[in-house]
């Protein structure tokens, strides 16, 4: 797991200048999590009755385990899974009799984790969870030391957050400070006139300013974040 403080914050910022360094982080603590999760956690009851509690991983971190290419550790994660998604889907399919509900496990007696996976969806996945609380601490950090001297000239020396980072520290902050957004604009307007050029061909067709621009805009493919958690963050 990453652990973040002030110095995370500013070791992420000085070492990404040429990309978002929040997603750069998110990058080396998913690799980090994974590598966990293959070397000690699969296998021990708390992670796998965690794991199916969440009906196992959202379909985007799932396919990355697949890229681990570990037989074993999906086996060992999935197989239980399985087994109680076909439980599910035979309840699911059973006959109405009188129009009576299907059974549900009682959580108030039942807190299995089975019983707590029939209520999971799909999108409920720790990781996404994880990324999320990983997001709000690295955020919170960058607000609480904003008036650093060394954090401001490390992030003023960088691109800055890409578009969907930005947005939600706006949207947790409510206000940023006056050099960070200042920055964030002169990147998003520099952004803008290279794409405009590259679109009439006044700049050359070698550039990769596009791949600049959604990485901008959407942030990297890793990154996936379907669930939001919005916090306030406090400075």
């Amino acid at each position: 797991m990453a652990h973040i403080d002030y110095h995370a914050v500013l070791e992420a910022l000085q070492n990404h200048r040429d990309r978002c360094p929040l997603c750069c982080f998110l990058e080396t603590a998913e690799s980090s999590y994974f590598d966990s999760l293959l070397y000690s956690w699969v296998g021990t009851e708390g992670f796998q009755d965690r794991f199916l509690a969440n009906n196992g991983f959202c379909p985007a971190h799932a396919h990355h385990l697949r890229e681990e290419n570990d037989g074993v550790a999906v086996a060992m994660l999935y197989a239980p899974l399985l087994k109680h998604r076909l439980r599910w889907q035979r309840r699911r399919h059973r006959p109405l009799r009188l129009l009576r509900a299907l059974p549900r496990p009682n959580l108030r007696r039942d807190r299995s984790p089975a019983a707590r996976g029939y209520q999971a969806h799909l999108t409920d996945c720790p990781l996404c969870d994880q990324i999320a609380l990983w997001e709000t601490h690295f955020l919170h950090n960058l607000l609480r030391h904003q008036k650093d001297p060394a954090l401001q000239e490390a992030f003023r020396g960088g691109t800055g957050l890409c578009l969907p980072h930005f947005e939600r520290l706006l949207w947790g902050a409510g206000k940023v400070p006056a050099w960070l957004a200042s920055h964030q604009d002169e990147r998003a307007r520099t952004l803008q006139e290279a794409v405009e050029e590259y679109a009439v061909g006044s700049r050359g067709r070698d550039s990769t300013v596009w791949r600049d621009l959604l990485e901008y805009m959407e942030g990297p493919a890793r990154a996936v974040r379907h669930r939001q958690h919005r916090r306030r963050f406090r400075s």
